[in-house]
């Protein structure tokens, strides 16, 4: 397990120290220990550094974990976290005896808990103060889920405590890398209120692409409607189970939802690792090709059709808003971070999207065909957020593999590039289809008139 940057700079100095021999035998042996949990890191310093996203990595209302803990504007939230503890005790009804019993079964994961952060983050906490931290954030969390979801049916379990301009906030910082409480936290508490069903989480983070209220009011569609309908396109997932065990924290979940299951067709072609670079979606649209929102809002479903003449690129539709930059700049910051993901995914996709953005009538274009449904207000500002989120990233060049392939391949057909780009540039507005239409019938007119002035009917 990596230690902190204070413990891996002493490591470093004492190597510098070493003889020789020693020196050799610390490189063949290996004198990192093994990595038995993965810690939940913190921001790489690289994108910190970019001036535009600063403010997109620290939450705006609430801390959870120990990262952010105790910062002063935060302190209102805080004080909330005691009603939705005395909340969340109080729906678990006659399964739970009193708060103590919650108390002891957090105290009883709390050293695996600690264990997830690094490790100069927790020093300075003792195992109870600890302890009363992991439990206010879980029932914070949980009970945020149950209210955003609708998890209770009963008048009396639901909180009207929060605005829904303090839960867009609250949402937002549940899902920033430095902001996450581990999942094993959320789940000892979870038996005493839904008997152990995690469908809650897994509800809450398919609900997360669209904010539509939940058609049951169940445990059963829990999680599986806040990752669903906040922030990327509002379609199911492909009725796709998602699955708790092996994510560490929500923004792993989340991470995991978005991404979709693997293409196996992009795996089969990974080899070539070409750096096919896409053109912007006007350039795209006059070589002839066309774009189409996919079925589901998951960022590897990115495909291409080819056609005669034209061809089809289809994206997952996209809800852009005040919450997806910060999402994305998280779940990119999560994807470079050292335990993080072997892939990097959720770092091309936004790539790709700022190839494909250039200025304001690329978003036009993709609004128009229901891939961007653009919430920020202007379609400069939605390109100006791409070409910000994706400053100085580096994409998996094997992303979209067969779809870059094929669109490389249908450009550099010369005959069709060239049919594609005479069509477009004289029927690209309807008004000059219609004018060819009717210059059309108006010379078949002409024709016939001709015809039976020459020979006429008998």
């Amino acid at each position: 397990m990596q230690g902190s940057p204070p413990e891996r700079m002493t490591k470093f100095h004492a190597r510098n120290k070493m003889s020789k021999d020693e020196w050799l035998i610390c490189i063949e042996e290996g004198d990192e220990e093994p990595t038995k949990k993965q810690r939940i890191a913190k921001v790489p310093s690289m994108l910190q550094e970019v001036e535009s996203n600063k403010k997109c990595y620290d939450p705006l209302v609430v801390s959870i974990g120990p990262y952010h803990h105790g910062k002063k504007e935060l302190e209102a939230v805080e004080q909330l976290k005691f009603k939705f503890a005395n909340q969340f005790r109080l729906a678990c009804g006659d399964r739970v005896s009193s708060m103590n019993q919650l108390y002891e079964e957090v105290a009883k994961v709390v050293h695996c808990a600690r264990e997830c952060y690094e490790e100069d983050s927790t020093t300075k906490y003792d195992d109870e103060s600890f302890t009363k931290m992991m439990f206010l954030d879980a029932c914070f969390v949980l009970q945020f889920m149950c209210i955003l979801t609708k998890a209770e049916t009963k008048e009396e379990d639901q909180l009207p405590t929060m605005k829904s301009y303090l839960c867009a906030f609250v949402w937002r910082d549940l899902f920033l890398l430095e902001n996450q409480i581990p999942l094993l936290v959320l789940k000892v508490l979870l038996k005493f209120r839904f008997r152990g069903d995690t469908n809650l989480i897994k509800d809450f983070i398919n609900l997360a692409t669209s904010i539509k209220p939940p058609e049951k009011s169940s445990c059963t569609n829990l999680v599986k409607k806040f990752v669903n309908e906040c922030c990327l396109g509002g379609q199911t997932n492909d009725e796709r189970e998602l699955q708790l065990d092996g994510n560490p924290h929500l923004l792993d979940l989340m991470r995991t939802h978005l991404i979709g299951p693997p293409n196996f067709e992009d795996i089969i072609i990974k080899k070539s690792d070409q750096w096919n670079s896409y053109r912007s979606v006007t350039e795209l649209e006059e070589a002839g090709i066309h774009f189409k929102a996919s079925k589901t809002h998951c960022v590897t479903d990115v495909t291409f059709k080819d056609h005669l003449v034209y061809g089809t690129m289809m994206l997952p539709p996209l809800v852009v808003d005040d919450t997806t930059k910060p999402l994305l700049l998280n779940l990119v910051a999560y994807e470079m971070s050292p335990n993080g993901p072997h892939d990097s995914l959720i770092t091309s996709y936004v790539w790709l999207m700022d190839s494909l953005i250039d200025h304001a009538n690329d978003v036009k274009e993709l609004r128009k065909k229901g891939i961007l449904n653009n919430n920020l207000g202007s379609d400069e500002h939605l390109a100006t957020l791409f070409n910000e989120i994706a400053n100085g990233l580096v994409p998996d060049p094997s992303a979209y593999a067969l779809a870059k392939c094929q669109i490389e391949t249908h450009c550099k057909n010369k005959c069709r590039f060239w049919i594609a780009e005479w069509m477009h540039k004289h029927f690209s507005s309807p008004w000059t289809v219609l004018a060819f239409l009717a210059a059309i019938f108006a010379l078949a007119l002409s024709t016939g008139q001709t015809y039976f002035s020459v020979f006429p009917r008998s």
